[in-house]
């Protein structure tokens, strides 16, 4: 794990609910992704790449019967045999938490452009 200099304490929130949050690091511009055990750091790219993923159903996989804990999708990742799963209600509110944050950041696009 590779030392950064900054502070995980020093981000705006963009989005947030009681499982995660995607914020914004003042330091590097970063973003953070959290829900449940699991953080991302994306760029603006990487956030919105992940974000057209969640509706892409190439990548998002439906599952007909659910694992045994309710979750009925997969999300396979470059790393070989491991993948998040989530319930309807879990993808749907982290498909809300991404389109609230990229709302963010283009109502900040509009209002620095009129400057």
């Amino acid at each position: 794990m590779q030392d950064d200099s900054h502070s995980y304490n020093s981000l705006r929130i963009l989005s947030q609910t009681a499982q995660g949050y995607i914020g914004q690091c003042h330091c590097c511009t970063h973003f953070n992704f959290a829900y449940g055990n699991v953080l991302f750091v994306f760029t603006e790219d990487g956030l919105r790449g992940f974000q057209s993923i969640l509706y892409d159903e190439c990548h998002l996989q439906s599952i007909g019967e659910p694992l045994p804990h309710g979750k009925t999708h997969l999300l396979p990742s470059p790393i070989p045999n491991f993948m998040l799963s989530f319930d309807d209600v879990e993808l749907e509110e982290i498909r809300t938490m991404f389109q609230e944050a990229l709302l963010v950041l283009e109502v900040d696009k509009i209002f620095s452009y009129k400057k």
